[in-house]
């Protein structure tokens, strides 16, 4: 064997014992790892720098022995990077509970000391189209690959950052090929991609085990207290969040990548506990717009980690399970800015804890799942380093952007509620965003014409947003951007055979994501980049027309919300229109904010006039001054559908049976992007709080709210509903509503058949019988226009539908809020036939009164992920303006 392939295996076996040691205890060195399950020991690198300490030194414990905290994977990181000249280690942003974001660079020691201008020649082969021929032969030529590897993104998923300080530790310090490898490589360790979430797990597992592991699947420690360790501290999957950054450890990250841009991602997970271990080829589907030289790359990738795990005798899969379709994924999302994404799974997960005995009679073991991450890590490092050249190349030509009439462009009109907010999110990735210089006639498409339809001249107003895919993030652009990503007619064949066999759809998330959906813009496609572009401009607020009546406010999206969440709280007083109106020539939507002028000259309405002018200014608002009421057609200022708004007091219901991700993308809308002042409250202390105290309460989507709300709670919520509550209800506790008969509206359940003699009742039913799951799929909708649910919405937004509830209309207008299309509702995403024709008109966003109070019903999670904002309007309405608006309220 070749001396360099045996230095390198040497350090893929990376852990021995401590057994057999002679020397004093004191003078002993911790092994780097535990032994593995079956008391399986492998040897050290036979060559390491004794000055670089390794992590089973500084913690005093070998790696997979326990869990180590945050705080000290960050010292024992400290320590690797003070002792090598290959290592160097900064901070890129801060988790909402302000732990530190760590990035490690390792690389050969003359790489790391002109890091900088590697990662700017890095971004300059970012943009291949700019490049001379000779420059871009020579950056090929030249730059060291960048492979980052990123540990821990659900923090239940626990052994991955134990892996990252051992790996860490294994290129700073080993000898031999691997040494030589750093020459070509630089390796970008994230050790923890979400503190926050472990530390969470970390700390319950540490409340509820003893002085050591137990084993026995039914002990304590093998279950975690709601709402577990997997997501972050507003309870997001960051996993799901990285096209829509929703999250600021998102954010963080994504200025992190965009300054390195790496060649090859790799996000490590853990998966079920009697699973094996996954890493690519992917599973079908793949996004069409991956580049197919990029998803090559994948099966040298997997062959490199199969040769590694089969010399150990490990076994594994791939192919199956983990796609690469959805674009908020950490390997789909890089993959669609040119590099080459992967994920790799390990048996674990939230249950593993330290030990944890498997039904075929052996013990996984915390050593055992950091042994397998570091062995992929390793081998994924000189796979990438061996192919240096042509990964360069082949990420080059996915980041050229395609010429001519080969491009497309996405306009949306500047004035629409969203289209800054659109506008910022694809400028926060890196996309260029630019605006129409002046007014022009383009012949374009409808985003959500009808297949065929061709294009016709249509004029288009100075400022109108344009986005090219003539860019290098052209293929992310068309990822976020089309309503459509087909998926391969053999993979939905194998998924309708799974279905006639019993067996559940392999749909492993959403199949509909479109951005100008999500933020209900409308939205055109031309071919081509139109000429006469400008960069785009920062939104900024605007003051017009003239008088000391007061300011007039439109909606304007999530914006009009915070500015009305922020009068609330400051207690200034403002009005809001229920019906559409005109003032001085000017059109007004039904949800346009009067706010009159503060007059006394107190210090109070100095503070008012203030929060106004402030809040116009931060969220770069429009506002109309208005001198007189009497102008005004439609409606006049002081006319009962102006209606005054009072403070609401909002509880937010959390706890056992609550899906943490629902309540969590509620409590971060909420909390911080609208500023919403709320009170948490836990569900199982419903029964014995004041309702009284709270104008409105919202229960977000459930699998158990009886295990937490008894009889007694029932009857004291429909008694606070009935004396003016708005009660907010979404998914599954609209299911527990309508099981408890508490609302009227009802939904769709299977016909009832005899099932012949012998025959299984559920296989007896066909597809059209049976509730059929719909992965992610956006419906066009109709809406009552004239509803106070609706206000502010100026066309009916599309409702994305996951799951298999359908709610049944009422037939009521005051009911039937929002209700799918009638005639082929799904515009994105993918349905089965029967289940788009079970959706077809059916009620998706619902009202009903009781009493003085009402009853506000969504199918769905109105606010999906914090990106699906076309329907987060109905559910502010209802918190925000609900007692104010005829929803409820007490006199």
């Amino acid at each position: 064997m070749p001396r360099r392939l045996a230095a390198l295996l040497a350090v893929l076996c990376l852990a021995a014992s401590a057994a057999g040691a002679q020397a004093p205890a004191a003078a002993a060195k911790p092994p780097l790892l535990a032994p593995l399950s079956g008391g399986q020991e492998l040897p050290l690198p036979a060559a390491t720098e004794a000055a670089v300490p390794s992590p089973a030194e500084v913690l005093g414990y070998p790696l997979g022995s326990r869990f180590t905290h945050w705080d000290r994977i960050v010292e024992a990181l400290a320590a690797i990077d003070h002792a090598s000249d290959r290592v160097t280690m900064w901070e890129y942003g801060r988790t909402y509970e302000g732990r530190p974001l760590q990035l490690v660079a390792v690389s050969a020691p003359a790489n790391i000391a002109r890091l900088e201008a590697i990662r700017a020649e890095r971004l300059r082969l970012a943009d291949p189209a700019g490049l001379a021929a000779g420059e871009r032969e020579r950056l090929v030529r030249e730059l060291p690959v960048v492979v980052w590897l990123a540990y821990g993104v659900h923090g239940n998923e626990s052994s991955s950052a134990e892996a990252a300080m051992a790996t860490a530790w294994l290129l700073a310090a080993a000898g031999g090929e691997t040494a030589e490898l750093l020459r070509d490589t630089v390796v970008l360790i994230d050790p923890l991609s979400n503190p926050d979430g472990r530390e969470r797990y970390v700390h319950a597992y540490e409340q509820r085990t003893g002085s050591r592991p137990n084993p026995d699947p039914a002990a304590a420690e093998h279950f975690e207290p709601w709402p577990g360790g997997r997501h972050n501290h507003y309870l997001l999957d960051l996993n799901r969040d990285w096209a829509w950054a929703s999250q600021q450890e998102t954010r963080h990250r994504l200025a992190a990548y965009r300054q390195w841009e790496p060649l090859v991602y790799v996000d490590f997970h853990e998966m079920g506990t009697e699973s094996t271990y996954f890493f690519p080829p992917a599973a079908e589907p793949i996004h069409p717009r991956i580049d197919r030289a990029l998803v090559s790359w994948l099966d040298a990738f997997g062959r490199a980690n199969a040769q590694a795990f089969e010399r150990q005798g490990w076994i594994y899969y791939t192919g199956e399970n983990f796609d690469l379709f959805y674009p908020g994924y950490g390997d789909s999302y890089p993959s669609l800015r040119g590099a080459v994404g992967m994920t790799y799974e390990m048996a674990g997960g939230g249950r593993a804890g330290a030990a944890l005995a498997l039904p075929d009679g052996s013990t996984l073991t915390l050593a055992d799942r950091v042994a397998r991450h570091l062995t992929t890590s390793l081998a994924t490092v000189r796979t990438a380093a061996q192919n240096r050249r042509r990964l360069l190349e082949d990420y080059a030509a996915a980041r050229t952007p395609p010429r001519g009439e080969d491009a497309r462009t996405f306009l949306w009109p500047a004035d629409q509620q969203e289209a800054r907010a659109l506008a910022d999110l694809l400028a926060l990735h890196g996309v260029r965003v630019e605006q129409l210089a002046e007014e022009a006639t383009l012949p374009a498409r409808p985003l959500t014409a009808a297949a065929g339809e061709a294009a016709s001249p249509r004029q288009f107003a100075a400022g109108t947003f344009a986005v090219s895919t003539a860019q290098p993030l052209g293929d992310l652009v068309e990822a976020l951007m089309e309503l459509e990503a087909p998926m391969s007619p053999g993979f939905l064949e194998r998924q309708r055979s799974r279905i006639e066999q019993d067996l559940s759809p392999e749909f492993y998330d959403i199949t509909a994501w479109s951005l100008p959906l999500a933020f209900n813009v409308r939205t055109w496609v031309a071919a081509g980049t139109p000429r006469g572009l400008r960069p785009a401009e920062e939104g900024r607020s605007a003051v017009r027309g003239s008088g000391e009546l007061g300011w007039l406010v439109p909606p304007q999206g999530l914006a009009s919300y915070r500015l009305a969440a922020r009068l609330q709280e400051k207690a200034v007083p403002h009005r809001i229109a229920l019906q559409p109106f005109t003032a001085a020539g000017t059109a007004f939507p039904s949800g346009t904010l009067f706010v009159p002028r503060p007059r006394g000259g107190s210090a109070a309405d100095t503070a008012a006039a203030a929060t106004l002018t402030g809040a116009l200014e931060e969220l770069a608002l429009t506002a109309h001054r208005i001198g007189s009421s009497y102008e005004l057609k439609g409606l006049s200022l002081g006319s009962d559908d102006m209606a005054a708004v009072r403070r609401s007091r909002v509880g937010l219901v959390a706890g056992d049976g609550v899906d943490p991700t629902s309540f969590g993308f509620l409590w971060h809308l909420l909390d911080r992007e609208v500023g919403v002042p709320h009170r948490r409250v836990d569900v199982e202390r419903l029964g014995d709080l004041d309702l009284w105290s709270f104008d409105v309460l919202v229960l977000p989507d459930g699998f158990d709210y009886d295990g937490a709300i008894g009889e007694k709670t029932r009857e004291q919520l429909t008694a606070w509903v009935r004396s003016g509550g708005v009660l907010v209800a979404v998914g599954g506790a609209v299911e527990w509503l309508q099981d408890h008969e508490l609302t009227k509206i009802k939904r769709w359940k299977p016909p009832e058949k005899d099932p012949e003699e012998g025959e299984d009742e559920e296989r007896m039913k066909g597809p059209e019988d049976r509730p059929l799951f719909t992965p992610g799929a956006a419906l066009a909708t109709t809406m009552r226009a004239s509803h106070p649910l609706t206000l502010g919405l100026q066309s009916p937004p599309a409702v994305l539908v996951e799951g298999t509830t359908v709610l049944l209309p009422t037939g009521e207008p005051r009911q039937d809020v929002v209700v799918a299309a009638e005639d082929d509702p799904v515009v994105a995403g993918f349905a089965w036939p029967e289940a788009e024709e079970r959706l077809a008109g059916a009620l998706l966003v619902g009202s009903e009164r009781v009493g003085a109070g009402s009853l506000v019903l969504f199918a769905q999670d109105p606010s999906f992920r914090l990106f699906w904002r076309a329907t987060t309007p109905l559910l502010l309405n209802a918190v925000l303006y609900g007692p104010s608006i005829g929803l409820g309220g007490r006199g």
